[in-house]
């Protein structure tokens, strides 16, 4: 009789000098550098913005990597490109994935390369970003 009283005072004993262990993870956000987008005159951003309204994640990647692939992508539209990648895509592979299809791209710029490489820590594993670094130093 002693113990199972022992044990059921030992019991709520315990939880209650342990406490509580509460983990919190933040997803970093860097603010988009200030300045004003020159809007290309074929409709590339409104495109972009369209995209990112797609429901769902698969969609929105193929979308995004289509107009990654275009030729002709001017240097605000890569900017955008790339800030709708970070903003809008949550699995590392999809934004993988368009990231390299932007840098395979002939017309890839200095815009485009700038904007990867100032959100390059968004991306949480380092295998992907060494690859996208060695990716843009081929070029």
């Amino acid at each position: 009789m002693r113990r199972v009283l022992l044990y059921s005072m030992m019991v709520p004993a315990v939880f209650w000098l342990t406490g509580c262990t509460v983990i919190v993870h933040e997803q970093k956000r860097h603010p988009r550098r200030p300045g004003v987008i020159c809007v290309p005159d074929d409709g590339t951003i409104e495109e972009i913005n369209a995209a990112g309204k797609l429901s769902f994640e698969p969609s929105r990647m193929g979308a995004y990597e289509r107009i990654a692939r275009r030729s002709g992508l001017s240097d605000a539209a890569q900017e955008h490109l790339v800030n709708a990648v970070f903003d809008n895509l949550s699995f590392e592979p999809s934004k993988r994935d368009v990231l390299m299809a932007l840098i395979s791209n002939p017309c890839f710029s200095p815009a485009g390369r700038q904007a990867i490489l100032t959100q390059l820590d968004r991306l949480s594993f380092e295998p992907t970003k060494s690859e996208i670094l060695e990716a843009i130093s081929r070029r």
